[in-house]
């Protein structure tokens, strides 16, 4: 009886020396994806066809140096027999040049989409963000995790607060 009382008093101690705000705080979790927001947003959707219609401006150049080099493969192929020796010198002269010319501009196109591609995902990210800390801060969230980044298999629906990501980018726009 009296190891009863004594681990009573113990207890009642213990629970009073804790503060009433840790018991009043909920602990409220939030999960988003941003697969399906960079798929689904209008905005992201919007910056895409401006990145594809600057890459088709980019590599313009690129498709006409390729036309150039097949129109001098063909003209070798067709007159190969008949023009001398000195014009069919300066043509695979040519066309070594531009295929070398071609190599480059090739480089220079593919570092110029990654780049352009890396800004744009960039651009999205920390556009994300900052609707996701303004959702979290009005909805109260404790935490929110990103599905992928975070490794999370499964999460319930009422948790997801992707579609209000969403919602909130393609208004902000």
């Amino acid at each position: 009886m009296k190891r009863f009382s004594i681990i009573s008093i113990a207890l009642f101690l213990i629970s009073s020396l804790i503060p009433l705000s840790y018991a009043e705080t909920t602990f409220k979790i939030g999960v988003f994806d941003l697969q399906k927001i960079i798929k689904e947003s209008k905005v992201v959707q919007e910056y895409k066809k401006n990145f594809l219609t600057e890459i088709e401006i980019k590599r313009k150049p690129l498709q006409e140096k390729q036309d150039s080099i097949r129109l001098i493969e063909e003209r070798l192929k067709n007159e190969g027999k008949t023009i001398s020796l000195e014009e069919r010198r300066r043509l695979e002269d040519r066309r070594d040049r531009d295929i070398k010319e071609f190599q480059r501009l090739k480089e220079d196109f593919d570092m110029e989409l990654r780049r352009i591609d890396r800004e744009l995902y960039q651009k999205v990210v920390r556009e994300v963000r900052e609707i996701v800390k303004s959702i979290a801060e009005k909805d109260r969230l404790s935490i929110v995790f990103e599905r992928l980044q975070a490794g999370i298999a499964y999460s319930e629906d009422s948790f997801d607060i992707t579609k209000k990501i969403i919602e909130a980018y393609d208004e902000k726009k």
